[in-house]
């Protein structure tokens, strides 16, 4: 109940004017203002309110398409992981270079020529997935 009144207080002003309007001269000056506040209301107030309406749709619209490219790396990122998984891409590259002679396969595992090469081939099956999606 005492919220009720207080909303009362606030929503209804019971007419309090700043100005005091007196005789005939006071009563076309208020309606004067009420003209005058009537079309500020259309010349500004109105471009105002769709101003900010669009800037705020502008806003949430590219909030949720950052938010979505954002799940949809991730969910490639998952694919393409359970992709390298099945094939076995790194097992695959191993046994490959297990043939080498022990100078070779010691030379690039320490220019990490092997690390590059898997970082490579992850790259390209990720792009190979976002494409999908």
């Amino acid at each position: 109940m005492k919220n009720l009144i207080l909303l009362i207080f606030f929503l209804l002003p019971l007419f309090t004017f700043a100005d005091t309007y007196e005789g005939a001269a006071g009563a076309a000056k208020s309606f004067g203002d009420y003209i005058t506040d009537f079309w500020d209301f259309f010349d500004n107030d109105v471009p105002s309110f769709f101003d900010r309406a669009l800037a705020f749709i502008v806003e949430k619209v590219t909030l949720i398409r950052i938010t979505m490219e954002i799940q949809t790396m991730k969910l490639a990122w998952t694919t393409a992981k359970a992709i390298m998984e099945n094939f076995q891409i790194a097992s695959k590259l191993a046994s490959a270079i297990s043939v080498l002679p022990q100078d070779v396969k010691g030379a690039l595992v320490d220019l990490r020529i092997l690390d590059g090469v898997n970082i490579v081939l992850q790259a390209y099956v990720a792009r190979y997935v976002l494409r999908f999606l």
